[in-house]
């Protein structure tokens, strides 16, 4: 990633955040300033927690672990996976989570990087860095004869659709390192054995059950690790990340030992970008309408990602319904446009708001022209659980000529905020009694924290 960063044109923009299975951490907000990113790259380093949770899922999917504590358990790795009735239940604490897929919490997580992203204007290029820890589908491991699907289709077509709404493309980029079929010095067995007390014990009821004399176990002589390898080697990224993918046009990047070149792919992916603009013509229906886009003539070697679909949501008919919309949505309201400044301080920010006096609806009453605007200042977090709301009413009774004056020049507001503790951005919402118009304008939290 710093040998990528070092290659990128000076006025190129680029941010870097962290994800764990709780959520994602910003280490930098999108700049210019290649020099901090790459010092703070430099300075980070993964918390102990994240790096025992990699490595045991690493020691899980490819086995590397010597032993079990079970004759059943051994039906769950060297590549087995032999349904029989006493493997429903493993005993073994290390397999019980055999065929889970932690894909599901990353789309999850990836929602509120995408709410993040929402506040930043264009079109962004999510590069989306994991294994195959997180991008195969393990379900085929799982142990015991129930294998319940375990889907996470819903959550990829929720992400999916905030992506889309954010403007975000993702390109999903497996990092798993390339291997050989090779067993480490740390591996002191060439397959997954019992534990010297489940051996005996297995030997002693084998025996009692023959009515013979114990029949000691032997080592299990089977290809086991290789064949566990290679069912890992051959693991694809799974179905719904692809769709994810796909649908907000980006593509997948799979095992490379070049990573700074593929990341700059994903570069000139960027600088090929065109908005192109749809509108139904039937009215919104609460379904998911596919779309294709395709070139007219001929032009060879062109290859085209786009926006595959979209919810074709109906309007918000209640005032509350199109409030509670208009705080989390992903782009502003703009039936009335809202221009905001900030000025940080310490503690908080001067915010200084210019509303477009000709998007109100003021009505002239006994020559003056009257209208009431309510202000809310809505602190929200990326995850989209909690806001803060604080509200001020603003009374216009304005005479003819400072009307006229407010048309050219927009109606100010000033106040102060100060952020709360795990609030990420500020949306401004400004909400017109008159017409029932609203409008709206987020600030990303760091502009009222840093400099101005």
């Amino acid at each position: 990633m710093l040998r990528f960063i070092s290659t990128l044109a000076p006025g190129e923009r680029v941010g870097v955040y962290t994800m764990t299975g709780l959520g994602f951490r910003v280490i930098q907000e999108i700049t210019t300033d290649h020099t901090a990113l790459t010092a703070k790259l430099q300075k980070w380093m993964p918390s102990a927690q994240s790096v025992s949770q990699a490595q045991e899922e690493e020691t899980r999917n490819r086995q590397s672990f010597d032993e079990v504590h079970n004759v059943a358990d051994l039906n769950s790795v060297n590549g087995n996976q032999i349904d029989v009735p006493d493997a429903g239940t493993p005993i073994d604490p290390q397999l019980r989570t055999l065929g889970s897929n932690p894909a599901r919490a990353s789309l999850i997580i990836l929602r509120q990087v995408a709410r993040h992203l929402s506040a930043i204007t264009g079109h962004k290029n999510l590069v989306w860095v994991s294994s195959d820890n997180v991008f195969a589908d393990w379900l085929s491991n799982q142990v015991g004869i129930d294998r319940t699907p375990r889907q996470i289709d819903t959550f990829a077509l929720h992400a999916e659709e905030t992506m889309n709404d954010a403007h975000v493309a993702i390109y999903p980029m497996d990092v798993s390192q390339l291997e050989t079929s090779a067993i480490g010095a740390d591996i002191r067995t060439r397959n997954v054995e019992l534990t010297p007390a489940a051996m005996d014990a297995a030997s002693l009821n084998s025996g009692a059950q023959n009515g013979q004399n114990p029949v000691p176990v032997g080592r299990n002589q089977t290809n086991g690790r290789n064949t566990a390898e290679m069912q890992q080697d051959i693991h694809p990224i799974q179905g719904p990340i692809r769709m994810v993918a796909d649908a907000t046009g980006g593509r997948i990047i799979r095992r490379t030992g070049d990573l700074a070149g593929a990341l700059n792919t994903v570069v000139e992916d960027g600088h090929a970008t065109y908005v192109v603009g749809f509108y139904p013509q039937s009215p919104a229906d609460d379904q998911y309408h596919n779309l294709t886009v395709k070139l007219t003539g001929q032009h060879k070697g062109v290859s085209l990602r786009y926006r595959t679909g979209y919810l074709y949501a109906k309007e918000p008919s209640t005032l509350k319904d199109r409030f509670q919309q208009a705080v989390w949505r992903p782009q502003d309201v703009s039936e009335v446009a809202v221009s905001a400044y900030t000025t940080p301080k310490s503690p908080g920010a001067d915010i200084k708001l210019d509303i477009l006096a000709a998007d109100l609806g003021l009505q002239q009453r006994g020559g003056l022209w009257m209208d009431k605007l309510d202000i809310f200042m809505i602190q929200r977090d990326d995850a989209g659980i909690k806001a803060q709301v604080e509200g001020q009413t603003l009374g216009l009774r304005l005479r003819p000529a400072t009307y006229q004056k407010l048309l050219s020049s927009g109606v100010p507001f000033q106040c102060t905020v100060q952020m709360h503790p795990g609030m990420a951005s500020l949306r401004v919402l400004v909400v017109d009694e008159n017409s029932r118009r609203m409008g709206s304008v987020t600030i990303p939290g760091p502009a009222l924290q840093a400099t101005p």
